[in-house]
């Protein structure tokens, strides 16, 4: 519904966007004659940069890219070896192998050398006995099992496609001349755009001078003492544009042919949700610190140095909530004693506590970080069955703002001068009345227009993942 209906409210003021005229004011009661000492406290999302906290994180920490186009590429560095894909099953024996005969295999890359000695588990090792030949979609290797028992074969299964061979090590007799394979991994490229973001606001002359029945407090305490509707316009217009500009960064959708008025392209560049799409996803009914623990395990496993393992994850307050639940229950048994959650004594005693980071196994550091966006019930219309609260609300996001060699995994990318401000003034200027300056318009009134082009980049979306709760 788009307002709450409670028997609480006692009166309720009529809505307007964009262009305020003094008519408005006068419906909302918020223009009088006199000024009185009641204080409307608004915080300024610009000087409380927190509350938007994935800007926080980048730009507000200088994890910044500044580029001259619009679109942008990176390169991504894989691993310098991988295990190679039988394509189709070429010896159909039931004992391949069986008195040391040689064993075919159909691979994907030409990758393995003579001399290779590979395997598909450990328990079977075959050397590469010639040079692979092209076939198709893949190339043939002719091997022998390295085992002197002439009644030992390879598992049929092993022969099939599908299964995955690596390469454990190279041998050679004496005197040979041949030499061991050696891989290299050749960079990805990867690609994205910013978003072009855009809003306005205008006022006339009676509604900019005109007084109002509140007061207004910056973030900082600081009361404004001319209480005039120009200054609650500005405080409101930077509060939603800061607002939809991470709503952008959290859930742009990577978009090129939707037109605008002019016939050019409104383009949008993707925000973490769809960039994450390819990362690690995991749909949850209930979180416990053995899920959190494996989901973890299963980002950092072998790609990441145990030393740097410190990940982030953002979440609504019933994720918090949640989060500390599985801690709690986790912990149970170590609180028995605990002299934390319990303080005091007599008729001061305290209880309570939250857990907002976990030391895991292995090295892994996780802290929970509130994201508000995933509490907005202004964007989050599917809501729990019994809570009654967004199902975004307990979304955990996980993401590691890390790199190696001193770069950030996650940035902030911005366009040189795409953040532009400016006015559009007639007989009211954002300075007051006009008193023979330049106008572009014969209105009584200006309007404020800012814009900016930014769009957020995570260099490896595998370093990161989302575990997103499931309703049964």
């Amino acid at each position: 519904m788009a307002r709450a209906q409670s028997k609480l409210v006692t009166l309720t003021r009529p809505w307007h966007a964009n262009f305020t005229e003094a008519n408005h004011l006068g419906a909302a009661f918020m223009a009088e004659p006199h000024k009185f000492d009641s204080v409307l406290t608004r915080v300024f999302t610009a000087s409380r940069i927190a509350d938007n906290p994935l800007t926080a994180m980048t730009k507000g920490m200088g994890k910044t890219s500044e580029i001259e186009s619009f679109d942008w590429e990176w390169e991504l560095m894989g691993a310098s070896s991988r295990p190679l894909l039988a394509m189709e099953q070429m010896d159909t024996s039931t004992k391949p192998g069986l008195g040391g005969l040689e064993i075919k295999l159909k691979l994907d890359e030409d990758w393995f050398k003579p001399g290779d000695v590979i395997t598909p588990d450990k328990d079977y090792l075959l050397r590469v006995q010639r040079d692979p030949i092209s076939d198709g979609n893949g190339y043939i290797y002719f091997c022998r099992l390295m085992d002197d028992d002439q009644t030992a074969f390879l598992k049929a299964d092993y022969t099939k496609a599908g299964v995955q061979w690596s390469k454990m090590f190279s041998v050679y007799e004496e005197g040979g001349d041949q030499s061991g394979s050696t891989t290299y991994a050749m960079p990805m490229k990867l690609q994205s755009h910013l978003s072009t973001l855009r809003k306005e606001y205008s006022i006339t002359g009676d509604a900019a001078n005109q007084a109002l029945v509140t007061a207004l407090m910056d973030a900082n305490g600081k009361v404004y003492k001319d209480y005039k509707w120009l200054k609650y316009a500005e405080a409101e217009y930077w509060i939603q544009w800061y607002k939809e500009k991470e709503r952008s960064l959290w859930y742009g959708k990577s978009t090129n042919t939707v037109a605008g008025a002019n016939g050019r392209a409104a383009r949008t560049g993707p925000g973490v949700q769809e960039l994450l799409g390819d990362s690690h996803v995991h749909h949850y009914s209930q979180l416990t610190e053995k899920l959190i623990r494996e989901f973890l395990l299963d980002i950092f496993f072998g790609r990441v140095d145990m030393s740097n393992r410190n990940i982030v994850a953002f979440t609504g307050e019933y994720g918090m909530l949640a989060f500390h639940q599985a801690m709690m229950n986790a912990s149970a048994p170590f609180l028995t004693t605990d002299s934390k959650f319990i303080q005091g004594s007599g008729n001061s005693m305290e209880f309570g506590g939250q857990f907002v980071k976990y030391n895991g196994p292995n090295g892994i550091s996780l802290t929970l970080r509130h994201n508000p966006v995933y509490d907005d019930r202004e964007i989050n219309f599917q809501y729990h069955s019994s809570l009654q609260v967004p199902m975004e609300s307990m979304r955990f996001t996980f993401l590691d703002f890390g790199g190696s060699g001193g770069m950030n995994n996650i940035k902030y990318v911005h366009k040189k001068n795409g953040y532009k401000l400016g006015y559009v003034s007639g007989l009211q200027t954002p300075y007051g009345p006009n008193k023979g300056g330049l106008m572009s318009n014969a209105k009584d009134s200006y309007t404020m227009i800012v814009h900016d082009q930014c769009g957020v980049q995570i260099d490896d979306v595998t370093r990161c993942g989302e575990l997103i709760l499931q309703e049964n």
